[in-house]
């Protein structure tokens, strides 16, 4: 049986953190969606995250039985996370006062790990990594790949100490195996979820693409996430310059909703805007700022088409919001989607660095409205009955009371 509460390490980032703000993304919404569904079982649970000085409460609820406590450390501001392992042992040190009661720490990615390594007096320590150092750095430019041998370093630490890991998926279990020698045993797999009562089709697509401002006369193609090179909006709008280019009569309307919070982000923005206008599909290109995410069942509903052009994805969290809303995918066959996606089903798997094979999906589908339909229905079956949160929420809970 667990015993006392949950204590989850996330320090840069903040569950209660606004969608499209600076590092703030899938792993967010992770903790305060796992969150909510323990607490709703009667675990308490305290999430533990860096104050960036933005003015929010030290303390906050998630929900009844769970809520979010911001450490001050380091400088006041906002810190990219990959700057921030100076001041994690500042982090570790604050936190101890409310870990007391805390039978479970349950970190997330190399920082959460990092500190639970200094805070865990011999707790049982579980740790999801939501994203692999050693596969990140294979998929960048040689010139960036320097910048990871620390990360890999402290994760290897991590896997080592901890006494379980959560992969999302079977092929992260793999590379868990094959690229740190974690023994598999060790691994438990476990997917994350999504709110199935929340994204879900209303049935009124018409009506939500005049809510949404999308045309009604031009099929939509739509796209979300972080602006950085590793997600592949380049190879999408590549891709779109082919298909306008072979299939003038689609007419499509591309949809990138992404945040611009970062320098980094602004920096790839410029790049991605220097492309669309080399490419000549300017006309054809619809930037959207970060979405509210009550917002966003209505975008996802609106489009004909969603595409997940990532060089690599863990997991792809937007794929299953989109699914649970009845839209087909188009996805990266490179990471978690392939185990999401029966292909030919409820979507479609391509290599987007081949921007031909990604082009010729876009118009498979745009072409077809019936296969669509048929595959937005499979899409949201699918999601319902393998990825709701409270599905994941019992496999998560009993791992702690197994191991406890």
């Amino acid at each position: 049986m667990l015993e006392g509460k949950v204590a989850m390490l996330t320090p840069h980032g903040d569950p209660l953190g606004r969608i499209g703000e600076p590092d703030i993304g899938g792993q967010c919404v992770y903790v305060r969606e796992l969150a909510a569904r323990l607490a709703s079982d009667g675990i308490g649970v305290v999430a533990l995250t860096r104050d960036r000085g933005q003015g929010r409460p030290r303390e906050e609820p998630i929900a009844p039985g769970a809520k979010v406590v911001r450490i001050p450390c380091g400088p006041q501001g906002f810190v990219p996370k990959e700057e921030l392992f100076p001041y994690l042992d500042e982090f570790a040190e604050r936190s101890r006062p409310y870990l007391k009661g805390a039978g479970v720490i349950h970190s997330h990615y190399w920082d959460g790990g990092y500190v639970a390594g200094r805070v865990q007096d011999g707790r049982l320590w579980i740790h999801t990594s939501h994203s692999l150092g050693k596969l990140k750095r294979a998929s960048l430019p040689d010139e960036g790949r320097y910048r990871y041998a620390g990360r890999i370093e402290i994760e290897t630490e991590v896997y080592t100490e901890c006494d379980r890991v959560i992969a999302l998926t079977r092929r992260e279990r793999d590379d868990l195996v094959s690229l740190y020698g974690v023994p598999r045993e060790k691994i438990a797999v476990i997917p994350p979820g999504v709110d199935v009562r929340r994204f879900r089709p209303s049935g009124d697509k018409g009506r939500l693409r005049g809510k949404v401002g999308f045309p009604l006369d031009r099929p939509v193609v739509f796209s979300l996430g972080r602006l950085d090179e590793r997600k592949g909006f380049d190879l999408l709008f590549r891709a779109a310059a082919e298909v306008i280019q072979g299939s003038p009569g689609l007419r499509p309307l591309f949809v990138l909703s992404a945040g611009t919070g970062h320098p980094n982000e602004r920096r790839e923005r410029e790049r991605l805007e220097g492309l669309v206008e080399e490419l000549g599909i300017g006309e054809w290109v619809w930037w959207l700022g970060v979405i509210p995410e009550h917002e966003l069942p209505a975008y996802y509903e609106a489009a004909d088409l969603f595409v997940l052009p990532s060089r690599y994805e863990p997991f792809g969290i937007a794929l299953l919001e989109a699914m649970a809303c009845g839209v087909p995918v188009v996805a990266t066959v490179h990471g978690g989607p392939s185990e999401i996606i029966e292909p030919g089903e409820e979507g479609i798997l391509v290599d987007p660095t081949d921007t031909r094979s990604l082009a010729r999906a876009i118009v498979e589908l745009l072409g077809d409205p019936g296969r669509r339909e048929e595959m937005g229905r499979k899409a949201r079956e699918r999601v319902v009955a393998e990825f709701s949160w409270e599905m994941v929420a019992r496999k998560v809970r009993k791992l702690y009371s197994e191991d406890a």
